[in-house]
């Protein structure tokens, strides 16, 4: 007669329900595969050329403005949007740029990684540059508009304190 613990335990051990390697290794691979599909499509790289755009533009207005203060002389920031580009200049003519010691220009059809970037409107008073005098204060406040494929960043000119700030315009 089978004693009564035999009666209760399973005649084959029965292993837990789960997933073997195998399995895990085909999702895991079948899943990067449409990670590496979609994620390049979410997430777009005009939204930060865009971005990247106008926080140059941001410092480079605030460069024209702090060297107006410290050469005390007029400095202004002319756009071209025909061109896609702006200078900084003073009454002499087109400023060195501080760094590369060529001629203050940027031009964003040229400039790298900024190749789909374009200035879509400027408006300082209707006039397409901004001076700045010895005390920092613009001629008038004004914006820049700065597009990449869907995104645009605007940055803003206020009048006179002269603060450079960027916003994404929706």
């Amino acid at each position: 007669m089978p004693s009564q613990r035999s009666k209760h335990l399973p005649s084959k051990p029965v292993a837990p329900p789960g997933f073997t390697l195998v399995e895990l290794i085909m999702v895991l691979i079948v899943l990067a595969i449409a990670a590496a599909m979609i994620i390049p499509q979410a997430v777009g790289t005009s939204d930060l050329r865009a971005q990247s755009a106008a926080r140059v533009v941001v410092a480079d207005l605030e460069y024209a403005q702090n060297h107006a203060i410290v050469t005390q002389t007029n400095i202004s920031v002319t756009f071209d949007v025909s061109a896609n580009s702006y200078r900084v200049s003073n009454e002499s003519g087109t400023l060195s740029h501080p760094i590369t010691k060529q001629a203050y220009e940027v031009d964003f059809d040229t400039k790298r990684g900024f190749g789909s970037v374009s200035i879509a409107a400027v408006s300082f008073g209707g006039a397409p540059l901004v001076t700045f005098d010895s005390l920092g204060a613009p001629s008038t406040g004004g914006t820049v508009d700065l597009a990449a494929g869907e995104h645009t960043y605007r940055v803003t000119v206020a009048p006179v304190t002269g603060r450079v700030a960027v916003a994404n315009v929706p």
